[in-house]
């Protein structure tokens, strides 16, 4: 299955965002702590529905928000 759109709400240190994504190569560029690699680690979760960084579930929702969500 390729994943064509990815939607974010509350997911570590990315408050929302919404991606397009193309089904070839998709780089991801940014200064250090922007959300690249919590970027991967949720597209990691829509696949195995555990966070590859984080055992715990509860870390994973954004500091001051109740819950995440992730669409794919």
């Amino acid at each position: 299955m390729i994943l064509t759109k990815l939607s974010i709400i509350n997911y570590k240190n990315l408050e929302q965002a919404e991606l397009e994504l193309s089904p070839k190569i998709n780089c991801f560029i940014g200064n250090n702590g922007m959300g690249k690699t919590n970027l991967l680690d949720a597209v990691y979760y829509l696949s195995f529905c555990k966070s590859f960084t984080n055992p715990i579930d509860s870390q994973i929702i954004r500091h001051e928000a109740e819950v995440c969500m992730l669409q794919g």
